[in-house]
């Protein structure tokens, strides 16, 4: 009896994830949660410049596979993940604890955030979202931050490169 409550109680908070999520694109126009594979982020991350004591955001960061990776690759890195949908959000800042992650994780709107200390901002979002956050990176970070966006571009920049990374783009930048 208590394992037919504990399925109806997983089934339950995948319904309201499903729900929550299907709402915020219909009528946020948020990009749907979307993950890389492994496999591309360890890609993305040879390609990026990074040192081990920048800085790193992950805009939309899901579950903060790019942030835990980085994390295993250069402990002394700041990194901080924006996740704006709660249930995502409790899942992973859960799921970080139990590993003993120093990532910090907000649940917060990403276009009302404070990026001015960001080295690399990494995003896996949608057009309509990164013409928005084009806007923001321009007016608010520093020069030399670097932009990693996988597959969609920053309307209001130039890539310093593009790479094809199992089969999607990957455009990066530096403000």
């Amino acid at each position: 009896m208590i394992l037919i409550y504990i399925i109806l109680l997983g089934t339950l908070v995948y319904a309201i994830f499903y729900v929550a999520q299907f709402y915020n694109i219909v009528f946020y126009g948020y990009p749907p949660f979307i993950s890389s594979s492994q496999d591309s982020i360890v890609k993305i991350i040879k390609a990026t410049d990074i040192k081990g004591e920048e800085t790193v955001y992950e805009l939309g960061c899901g579950r903060a596979r790019f942030l835990k990776t980085i994390e295993g690759l250069y402990p002394k890195t700041k990194l901080i993940g924006v996740e704006n949908l709660f249930s995502v959000y409790l899942s992973s800042k859960l799921r970080l604890k139990f590993q003993g992650s120093h990532i910090k994780l907000l649940n917060e709107d990403f276009f009302k955030l404070n990026l001015s200390d960001a080295n690399i901002i990494y995003c896996y979002l949608n057009n309509t979202t990164m013409i928005k956050l084009g806007e923001k990176i321009i007016k608010k970070c520093k020069s030399g931050t670097q932009v990693i966006s996988q597959t969609f571009t920053l309307p209001q920049l130039t890539p310093n490169k593009v790479e094809n990374i199992n089969n999607k783009k990957v455009y990066f930048y530096i403000v």
